[in-house]
């Protein structure tokens, strides 16, 4: 797949839309965890994936789990890369991609690197390593008599080579060695950094509570299911979108843009101020609501403007279904929500089934607020037991080149029904 800055896939239950979502937290959750036991970490306080057997098909433990990701060249750009030594390597590497293959280890019960192959931006093929029998690795890349005199260590599923020191090289040949581990180093820092980018919102979010602590603390960042709101909110950095404080943009976005609320401000419950309350004040007229009494839909907004618009200038957003308890017309608000926060590098991956979000794109196309080729909308769907995935070009004028079968047919399944039912009579 091709991805672009607002990625959305649509599908009946069980297509295997989220498959896409989790396929980029496993990599990141495992990266995070770069001195773990098992080389693939499938359960975080964020997102419980369960164990290695069911992600593989069928359960069965003998098969290989394979994931490949390439970065576009804007997000590398100054990241790494290095010239080596240019008698023994001409030319300088970029990292681009990387495919990595798991298997697993009933001896061990362990999860560890079958395979992996990083490639530069052109797609040629830099270092590569795959494991042999008795824990021995076959190296390719730097240069057949390079790659005999190296070992091979891991951070997390990123292969770092070095020196063996039972085979000492020529000076030259020495100095090309370090240069490949540190090489090796960079190119496992600079893709943990763009996998540190990828955050994650719940399809259910918490309500939010009466009242909460404030003040920093090591976990005073959002969650995906919206946990530390409070302490997110009582901070004062800026926000990338409109240089902006969250509470700033939180307003902004509730009272001009959706249009539920003014004013939201926290004020203090305990005399020492570390207890607040978030609370707001109607559009009509109310004042001084507690937020935990405005209903369901307000606690599943909140997360998503609070993350969407304190992403980082890299950063990629993954949202399983966005609309959740919400008003139609919120659903798609929603997407002007994404719309407006794609500046930079900033990237959408959405899981929904919002027909109105969908419309407030194609509406948006057709009226040259964001250009066609910035929405990719992926259509999935099962197909013998498979996950089928089907992009749906869109046109300059909002439409689709060609409609899909099944594609939100249901309001006009039912309009017909009616018709019919009328008519009979």
């Amino acid at each position: 797949m091709r991805m672009s800055d607002i990625n959305v896939f649509v599908g009946p239950n069980n297509s295997g839309k989220s498959s896409i979502l989790y396929a980029l937290m496993l990599l990141r959750m495992s990266a995070e965890e770069k001195h773990s036991e098992s080389q693939i970490v499938t359960t975080s306080p964020e997102l419980d994936l369960g164990s290695y057997l069911d992600l593989i098909r069928g359960g069965d433990a003998k098969r290989t789990l394979s994931l490949s990701v390439t970065f576009d060249e804007a997000i590398l750009k100054g990241r790494y890369g290095r010239s080596l030594d240019a008698e023994l390597f001409d030319k300088r590497i970029d990292y681009a991609g990387c495919q990595v293959e798991f298997a697993y280890d009933e001896t061990t019960n362990k999860v560890e690197v079958k395979a992996f192959t990083s490639t530069d931006s052109a797609g040629r093929k830099i270092l590569s390593v795959r494991k042999l029998d008795a824990g021995k690795w076959s190296i390719t890349g730097p240069g057949r008599s390079l790659a005999m005199s190296m070992g091979v260590s891991f951070w997390s599923f990123f292969p770092i080579v070095f020196p063996q020191r039972s085979k000492p090289a020529p000076g030259r040949v020495s100095r090309a060695l370090t240069e490949w581990h540190y090489l090796s180093r960079g190119m496992a820092l600079g893709f943990m950094s763009m996998l540190d980018g990828i955050k994650y919102i719940a399809p259910i979010r918490e309500r939010i509570p009466p009242y909460g602590k404030v003040g920093t603390m090591p976990y005073s960042e959002l969650s995906a299911s919206g946990q530390n709101l409070m302490r997110a909110l009582s901070t004062s950095r800026l926000t990338k979108s409109r240089n902006k404080t969250l509470m700033n943009d939180l307003n902004y976005w509730l009272n001009a843009r959706f249009k539920v609320l003014r004013n939201v401000r926290m004020i203090n419950v305990d005399r020492a101020g570390t207890m607040k309350a978030l609370v707001a004040d109607d559009r009509n007229g109310g004042r001084g609501i507690n937020l935990a009494f405005t209903g369901c839909g307000i606690s599943q907004l909140v997360p998503i403007i609070v993350h969407t618009v304190s992403m980082p200038e890299s950063g990629c957003l993954l949202v399983e279904q966005p609309e959740s308890h919400l008003h139609p017309s919120a659903q798609a608000d929603i997407a002007d929500l994404f719309i407006d926060n794609t500046k930079g590098n900033r990237q959408f991956v959405i899981e929904t089934h919002s027909e109105h979000f969908i419309l407030r794109l194609r509406r948006r196309i057709a009226e040259g607020r964001i250009e066609p080729e910035r929405v990719a909308v992926f259509a999935v769907e099962k197909k013998r037991g498979n996950s089928v995935i089907k992009q749906l070009t869109l046109r300059s004028d909002g439409h689709f080149e060609e409609w899909p079968k099944g594609f939100f047919e249901e309001g006009y399944k039912e309009a017909l029904a009616i018709a019919e039912a009328q008519y009979k009579e």
